[in-house]
């Protein structure tokens, strides 16, 4: 169906996106659960034609967000993959 092949084609794009964010050191987040109905309601987008598939806020973190200095938890590749 065409809205279930626009919307993967849609990631390509995120992913594009976000590739240039992380260049830039610009913070982007992907977001879906998102309410796509209101969203598509506040931008005009049904008028259009158009859905809202995605959403992802870009912008540079807060210097006062003290979060941003805990050290990160990462996994084991062996607690991540099953390896044989």
């Amino acid at each position: 169906d065409k809205k279930s092949w626009s919307e993967k084609q849609t990631y390509l794009a995120l992913n594009n996106l976000l590739v240039a964010c992380a260049e830039r050191k610009i913070d982007a987040c992907p977001m879906e659960g998102f309410d796509s109905q209101a969203y598509n309601n506040i931008l005009g987008l049904g008028e259009m034609g158009l859905n809202a598939a995605v959403i992802a806020p870009v912008g540079y973190r807060s210097t006062l967000d003290r979060t941003q200095e805990r050290k990160k938890i990462r996994k084991t590749k062996e607690e991540l993959f099953l390896i044989d």
